[in-house]
């Protein structure tokens, strides 16, 4: 490992702890489909939680990149993402998550679809 000046060791222990095994993505059902549209549902476990005990960031991102994709594939047509922004407004632990997406621009080349994610209770 190289870096550019000394860093302190207790600091490295806690950079060295985010790098950590996530898992369950594998459990999203789907929920809802259709051409633009795509709706899953997944029990969030503590695998896929973060060092601060909160739903690991690249999770969530993972599951909008997947319900996106899903919602152009059922376009019938083969796609990858182009670009993706997220903003994380609150923190979430255990339990189910709806992540929806639906396309708010179809062009002939490109479709552009905004995603949510949801509590059971609607936050």
């Amino acid at each position: 490992m190289s870096t550019s000046h000394e860093i302190k060791s207790e600091i490295m222990e806690g950079i060295l702890k985010h790098i950590m095994p996530l898992g369950g993505l594998d459990k999203a059902e789907l929920l809802e489909i259709a051409p633009g549209h795509a709706r899953i549902r997944i029990d969030v476990k503590e695998d896929a939680l973060n060092l601060y005990g909160n739903l690991h960031g690249g999770f969530l991102f993972s599951l909008c990149d997947m319900v996106s994709g899903m919602a152009t594939y059922a376009y019938e047509f083969a796609n990858v993402t182009q670009q993706a922004s997220i903003s994380f407004l609150r923190a979430f632990q255990t339990g189910t998550l709806y992540v929806e997406g639906n396309a708010i621009h179809k062009g002939r080349r490109t479709v552009v679809i905004q995603v949510s994610a949801i509590t059971e209770e609607g936050r």
